[in-house]
């Protein structure tokens, strides 16, 4: 709920200046500025989701991995014991599809800011 609140008031403010630039053209310094922060509080957020999700939880996440392994194939608990440091290798590697899409929403994010930036320097 932070987040959604956090995001529509700066969207308000930066629609509400891009809105105003006909009265004084630099108010459009305010509504890339605001983008900027904008950008930088979900880069905040992504990164912190990023580490929580692949270095926190990452062992209670694999537990349930491995049980949802037992639930789904004819493997039993004791095999899964036997072979458990294979297993983390294939739930690594289970794991780079989404790793590579929270990597690309920060690179987003970073290269967003980095248009505003050059747009702030061209005007």
């Amino acid at each position: 709920m932070r987040n959604f609140l956090v995001t529509l008031i700066l969207l308000v403010l930066i629609i509400l200046f891009v809105s105003l630039q006909s009265l004084w053209g630099g108010l459009v310094y305010f509504a890339l500025s605001f983008l900027i922060v904008l950008c930088i509080y979900w880069i905040v957020i992504f990164i912190l989701q990023y580490i929580n999700d692949y270095y926190k939880s990452f062992d209670e996440d694999f537990k349930f991995y491995c049980i949802d392994l037992i639930n789904s194939t004819n493997m039993t608990t004791s095999e899964v014991n036997e072979n458990i440091e294979e297993l983390k290798k294939d739930y690594k590697k289970s794991l780079i599809r989404d790793k590579i899409i929270d990597i690309a929403k920060i690179l987003v994010a970073v290269s967003v800011i980095a248009a505003c930036i050059a747009g702030m320097i061209a005007l």
